[in-house]
């Protein structure tokens, strides 16, 4: 595969039909790629390689490179290659702006916000998500519409679980979009999405919309004998007899539950599950284990060993992997009449959930857990803390009211501005519509002064002619007269012929050499201009090889950073100022910034806040980073409550008060 790409570059002997050779090579490159199971995540590197190579390709035209990169898309590109494809898409999506694809643009920024669900990164999945919306309207191909809509639901369902309609009306547009684009390759995005949607309609107990989507994965399995959907099949029947024990309380349905459940297992032990699934695994070793402890007479030591088992295999950084392995101990010696060791284990699994990451299985776990606690601190009749518990649980419970009323708030003024962005759009189009009708009316007002000229031009010349034809009458005899005149000048106007003849050529060979010293001029010109590029491309790389040498701490690190995106513009008028408020900037600037906000702020984030503080345009932001307008206007406004100012405070105002601190 990677002699193919070679060939494309290098082929000397062939380099008349490169063009044709390249197109041959990479499609079936393609397809070799394609052909890869999903167990073959070793050579990403080298597939990301090539996939780079061919984006930065001039030679290729960008119909081609966007075909070959979503053919790629999607079939074993994970978070942790994301240092690799972030640069490959942001490549792809500059290529697509100089030549406005909406098409291309719509697919990068799907791929980038993609990249950033792997990463659990919420803010730049928003910025992104909102930057793929601009571009959704005019978009006409269903293959870039179908994967913003699967994870606009992603979003939502993640962050924010009680909007369940919502998520669901995302989930069916993709769907649908997915089915008529055509499902090959996308077996992966449509097990998500009807996984997903079948466990919406366990949490309604909607059994009949539970069939359908269970016969729909069915139908799947058939045109593709995966093993991701095997495991989406499995896992589903997992949650199926769970709810039937729920429901009736007979044990033959936990056992079909616990057996499902191990079968998902076998998959995921050997090694026949895209990494991506692997949280969702390990999640069913604490599963089963939850399942065994509801039997009546359950095998404690079979419990400890799943438990021990999904605590190997958590991050140590998933505190809610970690705090269900303690609830689960918790309950099981709570179960067993050992209050004290399941108070301990139970606290423990507190102060875990106390540290994690605060969303939709955060809350739901620590109800289980606190309400465990209570009944500890009952049977113990210790009620003052059973009290104090309950009391966290009412906090907890408005803290997540008072989420939802932010959410509602944030959402409405979202609305407002969308509203408001629509009517420019209407204005604009209106602005248009009435600049097209004056152009209209200016060409009609040429085409009739054109008409009139016409006319007037067509009598002049009859009159012309009718005046002509008086005077040739008088002039024939003139002309009888003159004959003989003009038969003795015939003679002296040859002579001078032929001496006319001599003297242009003469002069035409004066001009031609006159044209040459010229062109020589230009020449030498030129040439002392390519040597004074020449040597500023020298001095450019020299400072560049003298920059990587030195070590930065954080504020020099993003100034830095920032300096090379200036300085990546060569056409920009401002970057001059740019740099130097960049370098008049407080060492401890960021320090400052740190202290004014109540939350903690990114990296990203502190470089906006530098590049809004030394009074870089919004055109210029965007431009940076590979966003839209829009989306930095989101930016502005989202920084203005991370530091706590309300809507009248000038954002950049606040910045430049603490430049020269």
């Amino acid at each position: 595969m990677v002699f193919c790409i070679f060939v494309i570059y290098y082929e000397s002997v062939l380099i008349k039909m490169k063009s044709l050779l390249s197109v041959f090579f990479l499609f079936a490159t393609t397809f070799a790629f394609a052909s890869q199971s999903y167990s073959a995540t070793s050579d990403n590197d080298s597939r990301i390689d090539s996939l780079y190579s061919i984006v930065c390709d001039p030679d290729i035209a960008f119909y081609q490179k966007l075909k070959i990169v979503d053919d790629f898309d999607g079939l074993s590109f994970y978070a942790e290659y994301s240092p690799k494809l972030f640069p490959l898409f942001n490549d792809l999506l500059e290529q697509a702006k100089k030549i406005s694809h909406n098409d291309g643009i719509l697919f990068c920024y799907n791929s980038i916000a993609d990249l950033y669900i792997g990463l659990w990164d919420k803010e730049h999945v928003q910025i992104y998500l909102d930057s793929a919306a601009m571009y959704i309207d005019k978009s006409s191909d269903v293959r870039y519409l179908a994967p913003y809509y699967r994870m606009k639901a992603q979003y939502v369902q993640r962050y924010y679980p009680d909007h369940s309609p919502e998520t669901v009306n995302y989930y069916q547009k993709s769907l649908s979009y997915y089915e008529k684009s055509g499902i090959k390759g996308r077996e992966v995005d449509l097990v998500i999405i009807l996984h997903n949607l079948t466990i919406d309609g366990f949490q309604r107990n909607d059994s009949a919309y539970v069939g359908k989507n269970v016969l729909r994965m069915a139908e799947l399995k058939k045109q593709f004998n995966t093993p991701v959907v095997d495991f989406s099949l499995m896992d589903i029947q997992v949650n199926l007899y769970s709810l039937y024990f729920k429901n009736t309380s007979d044990e033959k349905y936990l056992d079909s539950a616990i057996y499902y459940a191990k079968e998902c297992l076998e998959l995921y032990e050997n090694n026949l599950l895209p990494k991506s699934l692997n949280r969702v695994a390990v999640d069913l070793y604490v599963a089963i284990a939850e399942l065994m402890n509801k039997k009546k007479n359950p095998d404690i030591g079979r419990i400890d060993s799943f438990l021990h088992i999904a605590g190997a295999k958590y991050n140590l950084t998933d505190t809610i992997g970690l705090a269900r392995i303690f609830h689960t101990e918790a309950q099981v010696l709570y179960n067993m009449n050992m209050i004290d060791s399941a108070e301990i284990v139970a606290l423990q699994a507190q102060e875990q959930l106390e540290s994690g990451y605060k969303g939709y299985y955060y809350y739901l776990l620590i109800k289980n857990n606190i309400e465990l606690l209570c009944d500890i601190y009952d049977d113990r009749g210790d009620y003052k803390k059973a009290i104090e518990y309950n009391d966290l649980w009412t906090k907890k419970d408005e803290e997540i009211r008072a989420n939802e009323v932010k959410e509602l708030e944030l959402q409405y003024e979202f609305e407002s501005k969308e509203a408001e962005i629509e009517a420019l759009k209407s204005d604009k189009s209106y602005q248009e519509n009435l600049y097209r009708l004056f152009a209209l009316f200016c060409f009609l007002l040429a085409l009739t002064i054109l008409f009139v000229w016409l006319l007037l031009r067509l009598k002049k010349r009859d009159l012309n002619n009718h005046i002509a034809l008086i005077n040739t009458e008088k002039e024939d005899a003139k002309l009888k007269l003159k004959l003989k005149e003009e038969q003795t000048v015939k003679m002296q106007l040859e002579q001078y012929e032929v001496l006319s003849d001599f003297h242009l050529k003469e002069m035409e060979l004066m001009g031609r050499s006159k044209d040459l010293d010229q062109l020589q001029k230009d020449k030498e010109a030129l040439d002392r201009q390519v040597e004074l590029f020449r040597q500023k491309v020298k001095a450019y790389e020299a400072m560049a090889d003298k920059d990587k040498e030195s070590d930065y701490d954080t504020q020099s690190v993003v100034v830095e950073d920032l300096k090379r995106l200036i300085n990546k513009q060569p056409g920009l008028s401002s970057k001059d100022g740019y740099i130097r408020n960049l370098e008049q900037l407080s060492k401890s600037y960021i320090e400052i910034l740190r202290g004014k906000s109540d939350e903690n702020l990114s990296i990203s984030y502190l470089k906006y806040c530098i590049c809004f503080a030394i009074g870089m345009e919004i055109s210029d932001v965007a431009e940076y980073f590979c966003i839209e307008q829009s989306s930095v206007h989101m930016i502005r406004y989202r920084l203005k409550k991370k530091f706590g100012l309300g809507n009248d405070d000038d954002l950049g105002l606040f910045l430049q008060k603490y430049v020269s601190s």
